[in-house]
């Protein structure tokens, strides 16, 4: 991949070209969606905070409330678990379970298990199970 940039202080913009092989293309397009989101969590403390998008592992319903998680932090969630995927459709996130959706940017492998399951492991190294009615959507996400 290679990539040119052409400043233009006078407008306040940059234009910028990258050449990339066409099966990256989609990848690389899910990448600069994430620029900018934010998405708001409360911490242990009550404090609202804003977390970039790109920096969530992933979301999970506990007990009726959503929670996502970054490297090493963990934020109560406002929205529910249906209305967040929702928001990410068209983003590297996928759902694994019925309480929880990853963000795929963010996974080191998947492993085949037992009874059609994965086990997708993040970068972080925490794992979660990717159950077998969403596996087929989450290798098509990765393009495997």
């Amino acid at each position: 991949m290679t990539a040119e940039v052409q400043k233009d202080p006078g407008r306040g913009v940059a234009v910028v070209s990258v050449t990339v092989p066409l099966d990256r293309l989609d990848s690389l397009l899910a990448v600069l969606s994430l620029a900018g989101e934010t998405v708001a969590g409360k911490t242990a403390d009550g404090e609202m905070v804003f977390v970039p998008l790109s920096s969530v592992y992933y979301f999970e319903t506990v007990d009726d409330r959503l929670f996502f998680c970054t490297e090493r932090e963990t934020y109560e969630c406002p929205a529910r678990l249906k209305q967040m995927e929702e928001e990410l459709r068209d983003l590297p996130f996928a759902r694994v379970s019925k309480t929880a959706v990853v963000n795929l940017e963010r996974l080191a492998s998947i492993r085949p298990e037992k009874n059609s399951r994965l086990t997708a492991t993040l970068t972080n190294g925490e794992r979660l199970t990717v159950n077998r009615q969403y596996v087929r959507s989450v290798k098509e996400k990765l393009g495997v």
